[in-house]
């Protein structure tokens, strides 16, 4: 049955070869990917650190530093000196609020007003204070409803009273819905990567898939069940078909890694070459069995650019989601590429369970893969 199924996937393998996508699909996109790598490496990362932010300019975008575990207020300093610095530190130092801190010595009433009505509708922002000389000039005002508003309030008195009695916030422990928690902005230039790649992986699949098509249309596939073939060596022939370019893939990208990549990314080249060649095998089979329960390639192409869209969009490849709801990490972890970027967070920490966690996760992945399968081709033979 093997010598079967590997001679079928020869002679389907030189038909993709010839197929000028696999240009683009099996080498370009991939190399790509990769190479990037250099340039996200650069972008600069989100300053979550513990301190008072202090905006270079009253109207710099708060969203992308904004601690989600914490209750984000901007405050636009009128005074500027060392009192309101106190006042702005020791909120911070509560560990409830995140305090975002502006000059508005120069500004007008009216100018704070407008910025603060515009941060309020297109930031993140949940509270803003306006800070004046005269304490009780000094106003607080509450963007939509959150329990913790009451305390910032009852700890903004405080402070501008001369008290200085903030509350000690209890220290909360946010647990993540897999076990672990990615730090994406130590892994981000990776899960970018493999965001991208995942769009090759796919695609992949469906130049497999659009063999399965030709080979029924022409009536390959009837001649090939007449001969000592069995249906089960054709499905494992497009099975050593997806991981070849899956390997393919993967190596191209290794060496690409290897030879181009200058930056430190935190993990080793064998590492590196496991995320992806199990990533992409997942992928290329994943497209390949969802396209079997069609007729035509153009449905399926858009299925399969859908799951690459929509998965790598709730994986959090994209941007940080260790701030979102449960139910959304929860779905995450549907999503292969969640699990690859735990895979490559393991290693960043030095753990080498990351193997094991990707082997796993590929397995299961395979054993769903196969049986969708199974059942797409006996729907197929049905109609």
């Amino acid at each position: 049955m093997f010598g079967s199924a590997l001679r079928m996937a020869r002679s389907s393998g030189k038909l993709i070869l010839r197929n000028k996508a696999f240009i683009i699909i099996g080498i370009l996109i991939p190399v790509l990917s990769t190479l990037l790598m250099d340039l996200w490496y650069r972008m600069p990362a989100a300053d979550m650190s513990d301190g008072v932010h202090n905006l270079t300019t009253y109207d710099e975008q708060m969203a992308y530093n904004v601690d989600y575990y914490r209750y984000p207020v901007k405050v636009y300093d009128t005074i500027m000196d060392e009192d309101s610095e106190r006042i702005c530190n020791n909120l911070n130092s509560a560990g409830l609020f995140q305090i975002f801190r502006a000059d508005a010595s120069s500004l007008t009433d009216e100018q704070i007003r407008e910025n603060a009505e515009y941060t309020a509708n297109e930031d993140h922002v949940n509270a803003v204070i306006v800070l004046r000389e005269n304490a009780e000039d000094t106003e607080l005002y509450s963007i939509g409803e959150d329990e913790r508003f009451d305390l910032l309030k009852t700890s903004l008195e405080n402070e501008l009273a001369g008290t200085g009695n903030t509350y000690d916030m209890p220290e909360v422990t946010f647990v993540s819905g897999g076990g672990d928690e990615v730090d994406f902005y130590k892994t981000r230039n990776i899960s970018f990567c493999v965001a991208i790649a995942s769009l090759a992986f796919v695609f992949g699949g469906v130049l497999i898939l659009n063999t399965v098509f030709a080979e029924k249309k022409d009536h390959v596939y009837s001649r090939i069940l007449l001969t000592k073939a069995s249906k089960a060596s054709y499905l494992l022939s497009k099975v050593l078909l997806s991981f070849t370019i899956a390997l393919t893939q993967a190596v191209l990208m290794t060496v690409s890694f290897v030879l181009f990549v200058k930056s430190d990314i935190g993990i080793s080249t064998l590492q590196f070459f496991t995320v992806i060649f199990l990533t992409g095998l997942i992928f290329d089979l994943m497209s390949l069995c969802a396209g079997l329960y069609f007729d035509t390639m153009a449905p399926a192409a858009i299925l399969s650019f859908v799951i690459w869209a929509i998965s790598a969009l709730i994986a959090g490849t994209y941007f940080d989601i260790s701030g979102a709801s449960e139910l959304y990490k929860k779905a995450s972890l549907l999503m292969p590429q969640r699990w690859s970027m735990f895979t490559i967070n393991r290693f960043m920490n030095g753990d080498s369970s990351g193997y094991t966690l990707m082997l796993c996760v590929t397995a299961a992945y395979l054993v769903i893969i196969f049986v969708v399968g199974v059942l797409g081709l006996r729907v197929r033979e049905q109609e």
